[in-house]
């Protein structure tokens, strides 16, 4: 993530927000862990943080999953989404995105692509999570 100058605090705690969402979910990634639960686990973080109307969009126009899949085609399986009832597998690489949209005003997040593994995950993304300030 990048800014132009110093953030406001509202920006830095939902960026933090959205680390942890990020983290928790990497926590639980695995082969056989379900994509529609880990979807639900980021939603249900992200409002407990109190960003239920502005996780993964603005109000009404919320993008329905937290991660797509990278392959042959930008997105495809899997999807950690709503709907997408089955278990991630050893090989699937996919874009964990978590953000807040505050309309009128901007985005904030993090996103980084990850492999699942024999016995959990590797981030692939060479670049360190943190807000990098111009």
């Amino acid at each position: 993530m990048f800014s132009l100058g110093k953030l406001e605090n509202k920006w830095i705690a939902a960026y933090d927000a959205m680390r942890r969402v990020h983290e928790t979910i990497l926590e639980d990634t695995r082969p056989g862990a379900n994509c529609q639960e880990l979807f639900e686990k980021s939603v249900r973080l992200a409002h407990e943080r109190g960003y239920q109307d502005s996780y993964l969009g603005p109000p009404a126009l919320q993008t329905t999953f937290v991660a797509h899949g990278i392959g042959l085609e930008l997105g495809e399986f899997p999807y950690l989404a709503e709907g997408h009832d089955y278990p991630l597998e050893q090989g699937m690489v996919f874009s964990l995105e978590p953000k807040v949209v505050f309309p009128g005003e901007g985005a904030i997040g993090t996103e980084n692509t990850v492999v699942v593994t024999e016995d959990g995950y590797e981030v692939l993304t060479p670049v360190p999570d943190r807000i990098f300030e111009v």
